[in-house]
């Protein structure tokens, strides 16, 4: 009995360690704090468009293909929301007041800026004890979305407002990601991990419109340029490994 005890203990840890050397896939979901880099997150005399993108939140889900023990594939696809800042559509419509000689406080309505992202690349896998530590090089597609400013100019004595609109633009391109993650495993194939992402593309946005209304006045400033529009994205999240 003691020996057909230790034979089916030897075959049950022997099937064990085979399946988690087997485990080939990985499953995971993550989300948290995103903050923007690029053009649109900085300021810029005479660019209208830079320093509108403030910090924001985004998920992202993954899918991992082990095709050797230390290197694989991986699947990624993420969507940012991030909020606007207003103050430079405020500092155009201040030099567009300026022209008619006039000063305007401004009430402000905007929306979120939006970058979705599908990328796909090399993941390299380095084990310690427990602990695994994945890091990874992306390519594919961007989707981006710039936000809308909406202003309402009024000025002491009741004249008639000013309203100055900056409408929303939509724009792909090719785009580029990189970033790493630790995982912990937390019970049978379950994990928990921490992550961290840039995500970046050189975007075109074409036919971006302020449009500055007085009455029957209207003034149009279209532009179309290219810009470097990216995001750093740090969160956590939980998976499963098959």
């Amino acid at each position: 009995m003691k020996k057909i005890s230790i034979s089916t203990f030897l075959i049950v840890l022997l099937a064990l360690t085979s399946q988690a050397q087997n485990t080939r896939s990985f499953l995971s979901v993550n989300g948290g704090y995103s903050l923007p880099v690029g053009e649109l997150a900085r300021e810029k005399l005479n660019d209208p468009l830079s320093g509108l993108a403030g910090s924001g939140y985004y998920g992202q889900a993954n899918y991992d293909f082990r095709v050797f023990r230390w290197l694989g594939l991986r699947a990624s696809g993420s969507k940012n929301i991030n909020t606007t800042n207003s103050g430079p559509i405020i500092e155009k419509a201040d030099s567009y007041a300026s022209v008619l000689g006039d000063n305007y406080n401004w009430d402000s309505q905007v929306s979120k800026w939006k970058l979705n992202a599908l990328l796909v690349g090399p993941a390299i896998y380095l084990n310690f004890n427990r602990v695994q530590f994945e890091a990874h090089l992306q390519a594919g597609k961007i989707w981006a979305n710039s936000p809308s400013v909406n202003l309402v100019g009024h000025k002491a004595g009741g004249d008639e407002p000013v309203y100055v609109d900056l409408k929303t633009a939509s724009t792909s391109a090719l785009g580029l990601g990189a970033g790493a993650s630790l995982r912990f495993p937390i019970i049978n194939s379950l994990f928990f991990h921490f992550t961290a992402d840039v995500i970046g593309s050189e975007a075109e946005l074409k036919d971006v419109a302020i449009t500055a209304t007085k009455g029957s006045y209207q003034l149009v400033d279209k532009f179309s340029d290219k810009r470097f529009i990216g995001v750093v994205n740090v969160g956590a999240g939980f998976g499963i490994a098959f």
